[in-house]
C-alpha cells in the first residue's frame, strides 16, 4: 500500500498539533497567541469544511464524525420546523443562525479531527474529540504515525 502524501499546509497543521497539542490543551491556546492572524487561521479554521461540511469530512475519510454532525443539524432543523408549524411563528433567523453555527463548527473541528485520524489513528464518531482538556491530554499520549 502506497503511503499517502500530504500538502505542505496539512504537514504544517500536523506539526503544529504535534508540538503544541490539541485544541483542548493549554499549550495549544498559548501557541496560538504567538502566531500571526493568517497563520492562526490555518490552524483553527478550514474554509472547505465551512462551505462543504459533511462532504468535506467524507473526502478526508472522516465520514463518522461528519455523519454525526450532519444528523445532529438535520434533527435540529426538523425540530425547528415542527416548532414553526406548531406555534405558527417564523424562525427563519434562528434556522440561519443554527446552520451558520454548524458550518463554523465543521470549519473549526475538521483540522484537529483529521490530525487525530491520520497521525494518531483515532477513528471515532465523536466530532468534539480533543476539544476538552482531559480528552486532549489522553489523546496526546497516543503514539504518532509518520506522515
Amino acid at each position: 500500500m502506497a503511503q499517502k502524501t500530504f500538502s505542505d499546509k496539512w504537514k504544517d497543521r500536523f506539526d503544529f498539533y504535534e508540538r503544541n497539542g490539541l485544541p483542548g490543551s493549554p499549550g495549544y491556546r498559548d501557541a496560538l497567541k504567538k502566531v500571526k492572524f493568517l497563520r492562526r487561521a490555518r490552524y483553527t479554521f478550514n474554509f472547505y469544511a465551512f462551505f462543504f461540511g459533511f462532504i468535506y469530512f467524507c473526502i478526508l475519510g472522516l465520514w463518522k464524525k461528519g455523519l454525526t454532525l450532519f444528523i445532529a443539524i438535520a434533527v435540529i432543523n426538523i425540530l425547528l420546523g415542527i416548532i414553526e408549524l406548531a406555534l405558527n411563528v417564523n424562525l427563519e433567523g434562528v434556522v440561519k443562525g443554527v446552520n451558520i453555527a454548524y458550518a463554523a463548527f465543521c470549519a473549526t473541528s475538521v483540522n484537529s479531527a483529521y490530525y487525530l485520524h491520520t497521525i494518531k489513528g483515532v477513528d471515532s464518531w465523536n466530532p468534539m474529540q480533543g476539544m476538552t482538556r482531559k480528552d486532549a491530554q489522553a489523546l496526546e499520549k497516543l503514539p504518532s504515525r509518520q506522515y
